[in-house]
C-alpha cells in the first residue's frame, strides 16, 4: 500500500483540517511531535481543568487559518506556501510549558523560542535529546521538508522572525504571521476560550477573514470589518486578565519559573529538549528545591500571596520603587532576604511586578494598532478612529502591580515583613 498523499486531522476548533504532502511531512517530524507533547497554555489546567490542548494543535490551526486568509485575499504560489508552511512551524521552538519561564531562558541562555525556531526551521538545532534519537531512522526533520518542496529554509525562518530585507517577501506575509490580525492570535484566543470555557475570549474569526483587504502591498481590514477587529481587541485583553494572568496560574507558573532559574547550567541547557512530562520527572529526579516544587504542582499543592497590590491602588513612589528594582534585577535578591527572614529555605518567596511600561501609565501599542481601510479609501490606525481600541491599548495585562507568594507555613510572617523589605 502506498503512502497517503495528505492526512486529515480532526481539530476539537477548526473541524476537520487537511494537511497535504509537505505539510503531512511536516506534521510527522519530530520536532512536531514534541509539540504534540507540550500545553499550549502551560499550567493553566490547574484552574482550567479543560485546559490540556498542545503547542501542536495550536500550529496546525494556524495553519488552517492561514489557507483561509489565502483563499480570501488572492494569495496564491509559492507565496501561499510560504505563508502556510510558516504557520505551521511558527512555534516549533517552545520549551516545555511554552511560555511559563521563556525569560529565564533569555537571561540564561541567550535564546529564546522564536530564534530556536529559526534554528530548528533552518536545520541548525536539534530538540531531540541523544539517548532518544535512536528510534527515529533517519526520520526526515522539517528543514528536510520544507527543501524537499522547494522552498527556502532560510526564507521560512525569516518570515517566522519577521525579519526585514527578505528579497520578493510582502509586508502583508509577515502581517499574518506575527501583525496587528494574525493566524497566531486568532487561534490562540478561539482555541483558548475553547478549551478554558472562558466566554470572553470568543471571537468572530470568520468576519476578520471575509473583510481582510491588502491595500498598498499591507494587510488592513475593510471598515465593515471593524466591529470584529474591535472584539478582537477587546477578548485578548479579557483573556489576559481571565486566563493569562489568572492569580492562581501565575503562582503556578512563578513556581515552576524558579526552580528552572535555580538549575544549574549542566542542567539547564537541556530543558530546550524537554517536553511538560520529561522536564517535571527530570525536576523530581533532580531532588531538593526542584523536587519539591515539580510535586507541589503536580499535587496542586501552590504558594499563597501574602501581599498583593493593585496598580490602581499603589502610590507614585511605590510605582517607582518597583520599576527600579525590577530595571536592577533586584527583586530575586530582595526574596532570597525574605526567606531567610522567615527561617526558610531559598525559593519559599517569589515576588512578581508588573511590566515596567504598565506601572510607567504607558500603554502597549503593537496589537492594538490594525490597519483599517476606511470607506473613503484611506488606511487608518483602528486606535485613531475606535475608542474601544484606545482604551484597551491602555489596559494592563494583568491586575495586580506587585504580588508576594510563599509557603503557607511562612505566609503570615511574610505578610508582616514584605512591604518593609520592599519599600523600606
Amino acid at each position: 500500500m502506498g503512502r497517503r498523499d495528505h492526512i486529515v486531522v480532526h481539530d476539537g476548533v477548526h473541524g476537520s483540517i487537511r494537511l497535504d504532502g509537505t505539510y503531512g511531512d511536516i506534521l510527522d517530524t519530530p520536532e512536531m511531535q514534541r509539540m504534540g507533547q507540550i500545553h499550549q497554555l502551560g499550567l493553566a489546567n490547574l484552574v482550567f481543568p479543560g485546559a490540556n490542548h498542545t503547542r501542536m494543535e495550536h500550529m496546525i490551526g494556524a495553519f488552517h487559518l492561514a489557507g483561509r486568509f489565502c483563499s480570501s485575499l488572492g494569495i496564491t504560489g509559492q507565496e501561499a506556501e510560504m505563508l502556510r508552511a510558516a504557520a505551521l512551524v511558527h512555534d516549533v521552538g517552545h520549551p516545555p510549558f511554552s511560555h511559563t519561564f521563556e525569560d529565564v531562558l533569555k537571561r540564561r541562555l541567550g535564546i529564546d523560542h522564536m530564534e530556536l525556531t529559526a534554528m530548528i526551521i533552518q536545520g541548525k538545532a536539534d530538540v531531540v535529546p541523544e539517548d532518544e534519537s535512536s528510534v527515529l531512522h533517519g526520520r526526515p526533520r522539517i528543514a528536510d521538508c520544507i527543501e524537499k518542496s522547494g522552498l527556502d529554509v532560510r526564507e521560512v525562518a525569516e518570515l517566522v522572525m519577521r525579519e526585514e530585507g527578505t528579497a520578493g517577501m510582502a509586508s502583508y506575509l509577515t502581517s499574518l504571521i506575527h501583525g496587528p490580525v494574525d493566524v497566531d492570535q486568532l487561534d490562540y484566543l478561539m482555541r483558548d476560550a475553547h478549551y478554558t470555557g472562558v466566554a470572553q475570549g470568543r471571537i468572530d474569526a470568520d468576519r476578520i477573514v471575509e473583510t481582510s483587504v491588502i491595500s498598498g502591498g499591507t494587510m488592513a481590514v475593510s471598515r465593515r470589518g471593524m466591529s470584529a477587529v474591535e472584539g478582537l481587541t477587546v477578548s485578548r485583553v479579557l483573556m489576559n486578565s481571565s486566563v493569562y494572568f489568572h492569580k492562581t496560574v501565575r503562582i503556578a507558573e512563578m513556581m515552576l519559573t524558579k526552580a528552572v532559574s535555580m538549575l544549574d547550567r549542566d542542567h539547564f541547557v537541556d530543558v530546550f529538549n524537554d517536553t511538560d512530562a520529561s522536564l517535571s520527572e527530570r525536576l523530581k529526579a533532580h531532588g531538593g528545591y526542584q523536587r519539591e516544587i515539580a510535586l507541589r504542582l503536580k499535587y496542586r499543592r501552590l504558594y499563597k500571596s501574602s501581599l498583593l497590590l493593585s496598580i490602581d491602588g499603589m502610590d507614585i513612589d511605590q510605582k517607582k520603587r518597583i520599576m527600579e528594582l525590577s530595571r536592577r534585577g533586584l527583586l530575586p535578591k530582595i526574596e532570597d532576604e525574605l526567606s531567610a527572614s522567615a527561617g526558610a529555605d531559598a525559593g519559599s518567596v517569589i515576588i512578581d511586578a508588573a511590566p515596567i511600561e504598565y506601572l510607567g501609565g504607558r500603554g502597549r501599542k503593537g496589537k492594538t494598532e490594525v490597519p483599517i481601510l476606511d470607506d473613503d479609501g484611506r488606511v487608518r490606525k483602528l486606535t485613531s478612529i475606535s475608542p474601544i481600541a484606545r482604551a484597551v491599548q491602555m489596559h494592563s495585562s494583568q491586575d495586580w502591580g506587585l504580588m508576594v507568594v510563599c509557603d503557607s507555613e511562612i505566609r503570615s510572617r511574610i505578610a508582616k515583613i514584605a512591604s518593609h523589605a520592599i519599600f523600606g
